[in-house]
């Protein structure tokens, strides 16, 4: 098995314009403030940042590979596409973290204090 279709599918999501990279760039940093003010953990924004910025772009290439358009205006359809790839990339982060906190949470041992406490 190769690495060259996974190779080529990565080089095509890269390979957008400047102005979607400036477009996604400032969506990016709009959510990243948000994330910040939100987030009870403030850096988780500067994990989640670079999977919603590559999750922009994997958006704009998707809708450019399945031949979706949204509208006329280049800006218009690369903001609404790119945006709903953030919102993908968001989901899937969230529901990563989550996994992760599932795996390391750890049942607590009962003390001898705590079990006086209940009696």
């Amino acid at each position: 098995m190769s690495l060259e279709p996974i190779l080529d599918v990565i080089r095509g999501i890269a390979m957008a314009d400047s102005m979607s990279y400036w477009l996604i760039g400032t969506l990016t940093a709009v959510a990243f403030v948000l994330m910040r003010a939100m987030l009870p953990v403030k850096s988780l924004a500067f994990v989640f940042a670079p999977a919603v910025f590559w999750g922009g772009l994997t958006g704009l290439y998707a809708a450019r590979q399945l031949g979706i358009v949204v509208a006329s205006d280049e800006a218009v359809h690369t903001i609404v596409v790119s945006t709903a790839g953030m919102i993908a990339a968001l989901f899937l982060m969230m529901c990563l973290v989550r996994l992760a906190d599932a795996a390391s949470r750890t049942r607590q041992a009962v003390t001898n204090s705590v079990a006086r406490a209940r009696v």
